[in-house]
């Protein structure tokens, strides 16, 4: 045979390099599995439904079958080459490898008592669809026809994994279906939603969402606790939030919870988060005892075929990457089904880790109930429209009649007539949705600690233990912290950051620290975790202070962590976890759990969250990827009360931010955009003072000039850059600095205040983005409004790119908006 005939069984000549190494002679081995079945039985196992593409056999297969005794070749093929494909041969842990091959071919059969229950609930399912067509036939549910197995895989993984609680994380294929009959959400809620009435009472201040896209959390008749995520529409983030989610419940009931991912085939390939999470699974900092994944593999994207949606030649190829179990199986074998399940959660329970099940199927509909999909298929749904239901094929495997569903029938008769007046029994008003949102989180919050417990805690943060040997810059690092502790002055940006965090977990809440490089800090400002350099001790500088404390640096992925980083916040009332972004524009890679789910959760979902988003922010010459962190954008999520925006200007205004986080009864997101040009300006300090009793975050810092010709309103680093010239320039008596330190909510009242002494003035905003960039196209109106007079803008002209990428032309445009902000007209 050649290499090009070898070729089918590589992934289409690209996916699976193993395949083709163990055929030329570098495979390293077979494994404890019966050598060729352990690595190519689940290519040759009977796995599609539908007939239409023939199972694989190896050479080497073919070869080992006629070489050995027919009957045990036979017996061989029963366990790994039949409706279950088994694809562990990536596997190198020993005994992960050897426990699944004993439990292979142990074999096992599903008791009758199993076999009545999923014959029931496949019918019940295929009932509860086609009552559905038939009563709401152009609503959409994109239902599970044809793929009803997947309902008995997920009874199968909640009851096999015995965990009191489980964290799903769905998707659209099948959802209505599953939350009635799975997750047992009240089958007249899930009507009623499904025939127009809203979940939430219109007045409550939210946009709420699609029925399909709606999460449930409830307890099940056998006492399972369920929480299904909120599902949009933007293809597995779900997941993320999901695992953040399972983080939060283990921490809240001291019992993990299973994680249960819902994926489908054309995603699970074709979303690179799936990836970010398989290789966040294994790092501690995410652990969650092993996630259990059931692709739901309908052979099918929306009208596009697999060959089109990957180069891979199976959907879960992927989980190779963390050498997890792939066990394939045929959705048309419900006892099949049961036992690769049953194995699968296991696994999960034995190892603690990832195992992925592909169940693969067909859809007999469309993508949606109206969707047409003989344009596209017409051989594939040739022969769908042929098959009887599964539940009929399923009967006559049993030699059972079909499951009697008169009283089901019944109840969703009087479900359809319940729904019609059924109406939300939620909250009428939340305290995040009042009315007045935007004016309370501009309100004063005190947020100040005693001095002296200030001082002890900052030095304490400065005192390596004893006999650690320090590398001398670090030394000097501390020496310099612990100075400024000692004196009450001179506390710089990350003393103040780090301070806020030994608060808190001084006060016994929860820290979680966490981001890019973080731990030492991307520009060597933190020192979180000192390092003995002779013995490679680690010692981390908030430990000592509560029993809760995780400060760690995460992998370079954006999406997946802040994903799971907002699931975890979810689930804890109060809590200091606090998310860096790298330096540079990684708010574009996280964009999509930014936008649904740090600025909408609770717009949609009635998510609450007290998240910290750290994104690195300054026009420092960097050149466009190391100079902002889209304010612009930020800022045009925001509306309602939703998050809260910071750009602070003194390292005490950046602690308040902080603190305010777990001190304020209203939770809310926080993003602060952070300087790197302020870390060690010597004007950017604070005193001790700053921090103390009767303090508070200030939305606005103004000061008094009484003749002042002109007011400059700027945020952030712009007042030290504006500043300085004034100083040089001799206009402190003519120039005015008002800093406008909460982008959003607007802090219209302070604004006012600010400007009041200044009614003859002229007004001009300077900001160090482009034109068409920072947080100006926002403000512009919100500041006419409070100043009562419009604002003139000074900053550079508009540009694709956030900045230019040579230092002098950087530093001419710079000294341009500085000239033009300063420049007096006579």
């Amino acid at each position: 045979m050649g290499r090009d005939e070898l070729r089918q069984f590589d992934f289409l000549g690209a996916g699976d390099p193993g395949a083709l190494d163990a055929l030329f002679g570098r495979g390293g081995g077979n494994g404890p599995g019966p050598a060729p079945w352990y690595r190519f039985g689940w290519m040759a196992a009977d796995l599609d439904p539908l007939k239409l593409s023939a199972p694989l056999v190896h050479p080497d297969l073919a070869t080992a079958r006629e070489a050995m005794d027919a009957d045990e070749a036979a017996r061989l093929d029963a366990d790994w080459c039949g409706s279950i494909g088994w694809e562990i041969g990536h596997l190198q842990d020993a005994e992960r490898a050897a426990w699944l091959v004993g439990e292979i071919e142990a074999g096992w059969t599903p008791p009758d008592d199993l076999r009545a229950a999923a014959l029931d609930l496949i019918a019940r399912g295929e009932a509860f669809e086609a009552i559905f067509a038939k009563r709401l036939p152009t609503v959409k549910i994109f239902g599970l026809s044809g793929s009803e197995t997947y309902l008995v895989a997920i009874e199968a993984a909640i009851r096999e994994a015995g965990a009191k609680s489980v964290a799903v994380g769905g998707m659209h294929r099948g959802r209505l279906t599953q939350m009635a009959l799975s997750f047992e959400k009240p089958l007249v809620r899930c009507i009623a939603e499904c025939m127009g009435t809203p979940d939430l009472p219109e007045g409550l201040g939210a946009s709420s969402d699609v029925p399909y896209h709606l999460g449930w959390e409830g307890t099940r008749a056998d006492g399972v606790h369920m929480w299904v995520a909120p599902h949009p529409s933007h293809l597995s983030i779900v997941p993320a939030l999901t695992l953040g989610r399972a983080c939060a419940m283990a921490r809240e009931t001291g019992e993990a919870p299973l994680p249960l991912l819902l994926h489908t085939d054309a995603a699970f390939a074709g979303q690179g988060v799936n990836m970010e999470l398989l290789q966040l699974s294994g790092l501690p900092q995410y652990s969650v005892g092993g996630t259990i994944h059931l692709v739901l593999n309908n052979q099918l994207g929306f009208t596009t075929d697999p060959e089109e949606a990957r180069t891979a030649r199976a959907c879960t190829d992927i989980a190779k990457l963390i050498e997890a179990p792939v066990i394939h199986v045929n959705g048309d074998d419900p006892d099949a089904v049961l036992a690769a399940v049953r194995i699968a959660a296991r696994y999960r329970n034995r190892f603690g880790a990832d195992v992925v099940v592909d169940l693969v199927t067909f859809r007999r509909r469309g993508h949606n109930e109206i969707e047409e999909a003989r344009f596209t298929q017409p051989l594939q749904y040739k022969v769908i429209d042929a098959l009887p239901p599964i539940s009929t094929r399923y009967a006559q495997t049993l030699g059972s009649d079909a499951p009697d569903l008169s009283a089901f029938r019944t109840e969703m008769d009087e479900a359809f007539a319940a729904a019609k007046s059924w109406a939300p029994n939620g909250p009428d008003m939340t305290p995040g949705l009042a009315k007045d949102i935007e004016t309370r989180l501009c309100d004063p919050v005190e947020t100040g600690v005693d001095v002296e417990r200030l001082r002890a805690l900052g030095i304490a943060m400065a005192t390596a233990p004893e006999g650690m040997t320090l590398h001398p810059k670090v030394l000097q690092f501390l020496e310099k912290r612990r100075a400024a502790f000692e004196k009450g002055e001179g506390i710089d940006w990350a003393s103040a950051e780090a301070l806020a965090m030994a608060v808190a977990a001084d006060d016994g809440l929860p820290v979680r620290f966490s981001g890019q490089d973080s731990v030492r800090g991307a520009f060597t400002q933190r020192h979180l975790a000192l390092h003995d350099q002779e013995t490679g001790a680690v010692h981390s500088v908030l430990g000592a202070f509560g029993s809760d404390v995780e400060v760690f640096n995460t992998p370079l992925i954006e999406n997946a962590v802040l994903g799971i980083e907002y699931g975890i916040s979810v689930g804890e009332r109060r809590i200091q976890q606090i998310w860096e972004a790298q330096f540079g524009d990684f708010l574009s890679v996280c964009q999509p759990m930014f936008d649904q789910f740090v600025t909408g959760g609770e717009d949609r979902w009635l998510l609450t969250s007290r998240l910290t988003m750290l994104l690195p922010h300054g026009m420092d010459g960097g050149g466009p990827d190391h100079s902002t962190g889209h304010p612009e954008r930020v800022l045009a999520r925001c509306a309602r009360g939703n998050i809260c925006v910071v750009n602070a200007s003194t390292p005490a205004n950046y602690f308040h931010a902080l603190r305010r986080q777990v001190v304020r009864d209203v939770a809310k997101p926080l993003v602060v955009f952070t300087p790197k040009f302020l870390l060690r300006h010597g004007a950017c300090q604070s005193a001790l003072a700053d921090f103390g009793p009767s303090t508070g975050f200030e939305t606005v810092i103004g000061e008094t000039v009484a003749r002042a010709k002109r007011v400059v309103l700027c945020s952030g680093k712009m007042f030290y850059l504006l500043d300085a010239a004034r100083k040089e320039r001799g206009l402190e008596k003519k120039v005015a600095l008002v800093r406008i330190e909460q982008l959003y909510p607007f802090p219209a009242e302070a604004v006012a205040a600010a400007l009041k002494p200044y009614a003859k003035a002229d007004l001009v905003w300077a900001q160090e983005e482009p034109e068409n960039l920072g947080p100006f196209t926002w403000l512009d109106r919100r500041l006419e409004a409070a100043a009562g007079r419009r604002v003139r803008l000074v900053t550079r002209p508009a540009a694709p790119s956030p900045a230019v990428g040579w230092k002098g032309w950087h530093e001419k445009e710079q000294q341009a908006v500085i000239d033009g902000a300063l420049a007096l007209e006579d």
